[in-house]
This record gives structure tokens, C-alpha cells and sequence, in this order.
């Protein structure tokens, strides 16, 4: 009982500071709190218990997308990631790495069935890395949509998932976990065409919140205090897979940012404030790994050797 009156207090005096920030984020104040939400390194915890991430997507064509955005969950920190992906792709996204746990169900005949177990041990997930846009995925992944939010489950949006969603905007609505879309520049006009205007994102539900990724990355969301711009880092490069792994580390952060939260009665605000710090860790240490991978690679450079730099940003960011 008072463990949790603390929480909540604590979470109180952190809303009314975040909520005294200009519109120009306090990038101290940022990444000070979200060191104080990564779990500490010291043996009190179990596997898994640091973010069981699930990965819904995998196709025929797009095999690395899926492989990019789980290894980069447990490069920052998650202890485990299953990928639910098409029977086509398991075999190529096994032979990347060892580390993935990989599922074979998406294209099954009772695919949502076979999935919707698996579901309740992942406390973070995200829809669309080489989801590819076959009607026969797009059904299941509808129906596992509903099933997710039937589950409390914090979502993150991306690549054909996105595609998906800016069709059935109802897929969406109403969601008591937070859910978090990561459109592209393409992406975000897509989806700002179907609402009639960016102005109108922050109508999309009280728990959304719209990443927009660019040159500067940009959240849009109900609540104004968890709105932010940065165009810190980064280079010119923009190779394929860099939203990948954009998207599996905001996973692990939104994991982190909720774990030890009542997630069925954190205030629409709190949500939104998880979800936007969660993007901004995820921002600031993926721009810092295209920075750091630009400076070797130059315009040779792919989002494979970003990978190897998670660990030294993460370091010069947060700490062990």
C-alpha cells in the first residue's frame, strides 16, 4: 500500500516538472529520467523480468527488418524477443541469430489462435517490421491487434503495420495500454491525409502517441507536455533498417518505462509521457549509433554496423 502511494507520488512530481519544460525539451531532465526507469545491473532480477519483447512480422520478401528490430530489443536491454513471423521467413531470421526466439505461425491456418498464447508472457510489442501487405496477414494481424489490446499490452506501430492502420483507424481506438505509431515522412502524410491533418493526430486516442521520423524526429500527441522536437545526431545516411531498429528499441524503453507502473490505472497523461520518453531514448541512442557508424563507414555504411554501436551509445547516454 504504501509502496504504491509512493509511485504514485513520485509519478505526480514528475508530471507537474515535465510539465513546467518549454516546448523545447530538457534534454537533461530527459535522459536523467530515463536512467532512473532502465533496471540496474546488480543480480536482483530474473530473465525476462528486464522485457520480453514480441515481434509480429517477417514475410517472404523482408527478412532482415524483423531480425533489426529484435536483436536491437535485446542489445539495449530486453532479455527476450520472440518473432512471430510467415513459415517463409523462419528459417532466414533463425540463420541471423541465435538469440531470436522465432515463430513460424503468421501464415498458419489458426494463426491467431496459435499466437494469442505467446502473448501473455511479452510485456511490450511491435507490429510491422517486413510485415509485407498480403490481405491473408493483414486478417490475422487485425484480429492479434484486438487480441493485444484486449491484453493491456503496450504497442509500438511500424513499417506495413502502419499501412494497416491508416486503413482501420478503428483498429486503434480506444486502447487502454499505450500505443505508439513511428511513421516515416511518407508514412506520416499517409496518415495525416486519412485524419484530414496533422493538426488532428492528437484526436486519434488519449493513449496514442504519433513519432514522427525525419531529419527532425517530432512526437504529436494529446497531451501537450509530452510533445518534443530533436534533430541531435544523425547523419546523412539513411539506409534501410535504421526504423527497425528504431522500433525494437523503443519496445525495451517502453517496457521499462511501465514495468513497475499499474498499467490498467496509469492516467492517459502518464501514458503519454511514457511513450514519449521511451521515443526519446530510443531517438537519441539510434541517432547517436548512425553518428558513431557514419564516421568509420561513411556512405558505405548499413544499418548492420549501427548494431554494433548500441552498446558504446548506450554507455555515453545512460550508464552501465
Amino acid at each position: 500500500m504504501f509502496n504504491n502511494l509512493l509511485a504514485k507520488r513520485n509519478r505526480l512530481i514528475y508530471f507537474i516538472q515535465y510539465s513546467k519544460l518549454s516546448s523545447t525539451m530538457d534534454k537533461s531532465s530527459m535522459i536523467q529520467k530515463v536512467k532512473s526507469y532502465i533496471p540496474p545491473l546488480d543480480g536482483s532480477s530474473h530473465k525476462g523480468q528486464a522485457g520480453r519483447i514480441g515481434i509480429i512480422g517477417g514475410s517472404l520478401e523482408y527478412t532482415g527488418a524483423p531480425y533489426f528490430a529484435g536483436i536491437s530489443a535485446l542489445k539495449v536491454g530486453a532479455d527476450l524477443v520472440h518473432v512471430f513471423c510467415t513459415s517463409s521467413a523462419a528459417t532466414v531470421i533463425k540463420s541471423y541469430s541465435p538469440e531470436l526466439i522465432v515463430h513460424p505461425l503468421l501464415d498458419h491456418p489458426n494463426a491467431v489462435n496459435d499466437i494469442s498464447p505467446w502473448l501473455d508472457r511479452l510485456h511490450a510489442i511491435v507490429i510491422g517490421p517486413g510485415l509485407g501487405r498480403q490481405n491473408k496477414t493483414f486478417e490475422v494481424v487485425s484480429e492479434l491487434i484486438k487480441t493485444i489490446k484486449s491484453k493491456n499490452i503496450p504497442l509500438v506501430v511500424d513499417a506495413d503495420g502502419l499501412f494497416l492502420i491508416t486503413q482501420n483507424l478503428d483498429l486503434i481506438r480506444n486502447f487502454n495500454s499505450p500505443v505508439i505509431l513511428t511513421p516515416n515522412k511518407i508514412e506520416f502524410e499517409r496518415l495525416c491525409e486519412k485524419v484530414n491533418g496533422y493538426s488532428e493526430l492528437n484526436k486519434l486516442g488519449e493513449n496514442i502517441v504519433v513519432f514522427k521520423k525525419g531529419q527532425t524526429d517530432e512526437i504529436f500527441c494529446a497531451s501537450n507536455v509530452a510533445q518534443w522536437k530533436s534533430n541531435e545526431g544523425g547523419s546523412g545516411r539513411r539506409c534501410g533498417g535504421q526504423g527497425d531498429i528504431l522500433s525494437g528499441s523503443i519496445a525495451t524503453f517502453l517496457h521499462w518505462m511501465t514495468s513497475n507502473e499499474d498499467k490498467f490505472n496509469m492516467s492517459p497523461a502518464d501514458k503519454s509521457i511514457a511513450s514519449s520518453i521511451s521515443c526519446f531514448a530510443a531517438s537519441i541512442l539510434v541517432r547517436k549509433c548512425n553518428e558513431k557508424a557514419f564516421r568509420i563507414y561513411g556512405r558505405s555504411m548499413v544499418a548492420g554496423d549501427m548494431i554494433e554501436f548500441i552498446h558504446e551509445a548506450f554507455q555515453e547516454l545512460y550508464g552501465e
